[in-house]
């Protein structure tokens, strides 16, 4: 057996390519106002791994990047605002007195909400051409009805961050090898729901037929 053809050889080249991704993803993050677009473009490369087999890096990253760049650094605006609302909602509430007993709660749980419903958010900015409203949608939707999935990413996010912590130097591959595991997860969920939604479209024709 050829050595290009061997187990071996297509696991080191899943090593280098998963090494080559996270260094491309860090290069065009370094303007900070471009973390939600490159992530969505490291989304996009794992994307094309998964479905197509394609093991290209850089061409598919520029390409994602450049594809998703308006849509996901309008939602990057919309979801700081967001986190920065609650963390300033949150951070007050701490010196209302005895009302953080009632409110603090609250935003606790509206931010968890906001986490969970945030676990889909870059598979579906790389799976579903539509708008930014049908987006968020999407994202908020598939995070509520298939949860099991959504705790199962946040558990890996939260393993990422642990493993940062632990060992700083695997910022170098970390990121990349984390959106693989995300987007293998989010992939599972988009076929349940595409099996489901082929399922009620074959009912609604067998009903127009009959």
């Amino acid at each position: 057996m050829k050595f290009i053809d061997s187990r071996f050889y297509s696991i080191l080249v899943f090593i280098s390519n998963i090494f080559l991704l996270n260094v491309l993803w860090l290069l065009f993050c370094l303007p900070i106002l471009t973390i939600f677009p490159a992530t969505a473009a490291m989304f996009g490369v794992v994307r094309q791994w998964i479905i197509h087999k394609d093991s290209s890096v850089f061409p598919t990253f520029v390409r994602c990047f450049k594809e998703n760049f308006k849509q996901s650094f309008i939602i990057q605006l919309i979801w700081v605002f967001l986190a920065s609302f609650l963390f300033l909602d949150y951070t007050i509430s701490l010196k209302l007195g005895f009302l953080k007993t009632f409110i603090s709660p609250i935003l606790i749980f509206l931010g968890f909400f906001f986490m969970m419903g945030s676990t889909f958010l870059f598979s579906s900015i790389v799976q579903f051409k539509t708008s930014i409203r049908n987006m968020v949608k999407s994202t908020i939707f598939l995070s509520i009805v298939y949860f099991p999935f959504s705790l199962l990413i946040f558990i890996v996010i939260l393993l990422i961050a642990l493993v940062l912590y632990i060992f700083p130097l695997s910022m170098l591959f970390i990121g990349s090898l984390g959106a693989y595991i995300i987007y293998w997860l989010s992939q599972i969920v988009f076929t349940k729901v595409s099996k489901r939604l082929d399922s009620h479209l074959e009912v609604k024709q067998n009903e127009v037929i009959e």
